[in-house]
């Protein structure tokens, strides 16, 4: 076991700086690879946590600037995985289980809805 001391966590806090500026020259191109933008982005969860929930950020310009820091999270799918990373960080499944939650009670809504519709109407006629 590695004892989190000042060496550690200072390079801990260099490494995911080198993430950060890895993922920022990423997006420099027309189409990052988004399966290692994606890994990027689960390495440098913590400091990105870190960013958004300190101070440094006022409260009207946070979506703003996290957005400029990480345009990737202009795309839903890497907005989804960090859904996920936040929410339930083990389990890599959750986005399709929830996609799968969620399309099974929207079909119900639906069927109730058009027999609440048809039953409306024999009641009428």
């Amino acid at each position: 076991i590695v004892a989190d001391g000042p060496d550690n966590s200072l390079d801990s806090q260099k490494t995911q700086a080198r993430h950060y500026r890895t993922l920022q020259e990423m997006y420099k191109a027309k189409k990052p690879n988004k399966a290692a933008v994606a890994h990027l982005l689960d390495l440098e969860f913590q400091s990105r946590r870190n960013f958004i929930d300190s101070n440094a950020l006022k409260e009207h310009d946070k979506p703003t600037k996290i957005l400029q820091a990480y345009p990737c999270f202009k795309e839903l799918d890497h907005a989804m995985d960090e859904l996920r990373r936040i929410i339930e960080p083990n389990n890599c499944q959750y986005i399709s289980e929830v996609k799968d939650r969620w399309e099974s009670k929207v079909q119900f809504y639906g069927v109730m809805k058009k027999s609440h519709e048809a039953s409306k109407d024999i009641k009428w006629r």
